[in-house]
């Protein structure tokens, strides 16, 4: 069954018209949040694959669950869908498996996190990070093993949980997981940091609703996704041919002496949409090289190199 989202609060929000200067400001203020998320995880992160990598994605998405600034997509619509609870005012939910939330982490070394964000009882926008941790078990150093065949053999994965309930922390479970890793030290430190950054992202969010008014942020966030898909819309129209274009590609090896592999993709436009066929690509490999892509997140990519 969807998640369940539980609001004391039943007054629905507004569709309201915003001036292009409040538009501005809001668009700007929400950027800013994005980078200080980055910002306060690669302060308070102990693992140098955060701290040097920057391996870790920020997001923040409106009410609905579509991202409105950050990276990798939003994974929420597939989330809501999949996790069988209820959605509540001082959650943070945990995952560690990509099959949970369509890809939108590709391997268990990625913690994500979601956080719900309230306001005088009503969820107004989410809150998303991930971050890569070092080592989370499994048959090797580091949890990234080539010759895999399974993810269970890449170490402990963590379906969607809450690993914090009305803001206390499920300790007992955070002490589980991390009792399989051979890093226990750096993953919780890098927990930490990443819910350091879950709750800045909540502050901001909440400052901007009680400045400009809750409908108008509302509002302000429906509209820069409209903007945002009307200019995919003129990009998309501008670039792509209706004409088929073809591209492949070969991954050599697997890892266990087997490839090469073939990647084939034909792209066109139809109607205004951009078509991907990837036909004729290779079936998947026994080994650890399949990457299961999350749609939104493929979208996000065609928007980013368009």
């Amino acid at each position: 069954m969807p998640a369940t989202i539980v609001e004391t609060n039943s007054k629905k929000l507004k569709r309201k018209d915003i001036d292009p200067i409040t538009l501005d400001i809001i668009e700007n203020a929400m950027m800013n949040a994005r980078y200080e998320m980055d910002a306060v995880v690669f302060r308070t992160a102990m693992s140098p694959g955060i701290r040097e990598q920057n391996d870790m994605f920020p997001m923040i998405a409106n009410l609905e669950g579509k991202m409105v600034v950050g990276q990798f997509g939003s994974f929420i619509h597939g989330f809501k869908e999949a996790y069988d609870g209820s959605i509540e005012e001082g959650d943070l939910f945990l995952t560690t498996d990509p099959y949970a939330c369509n890809g939108a982490i590709s391997h268990i070394n990625d913690w994500l996190l979601l956080r719900p964000i309230f306001k005088d009882g009503r969820l107004i926008a989410y809150a998303a990070m991930f971050g890569h941790m070092t080592d989370v078990g499994g048959k090797v150093p580091g949890s990234l093993p080539t010759d895999a065949r399974e993810i269970f053999e890449e170490g402990i994965r963590v379906p969607p949980l809450k690993i914090f309930k009305k803001d206390e922390l499920q300790t007992d479970v955070l002490e589980l997981i991390l009792h399989n890793s051979r890093m226990p030290t750096w993953n919780r430190s890098d927990f930490n940091a990443l819910v350091a950054a879950m709750r800045t992202a909540e502050k901001r969010v909440i400052e901007m609703a009680e400045r400009f008014g809750d409908d108008e942020y509302y509002s302000a966030l429906d509209e820069l996704l409209a903007r945002n898909k009307r200019a995919m819309a003129k990009l998309i129209k501008d670039t792509v041919p209706e004409k088929k274009q073809h591209f492949e590609d070969y991954i050599c090896d697997d890892g266990l002496g087997m490839g090469p592999y073939r990647i084939k993709c034909a792209m066109w436009r139809d109607k205004g949409k951009v078509i991907f066929d990837f036909e004729g690509t290779d079936p998947q490999s026994i080994s650890s090289i399949n990457f299961y892509l999350n749609e939104e997140m493929f979208k996000m990519f065609c928007a980013a190199f368009t």
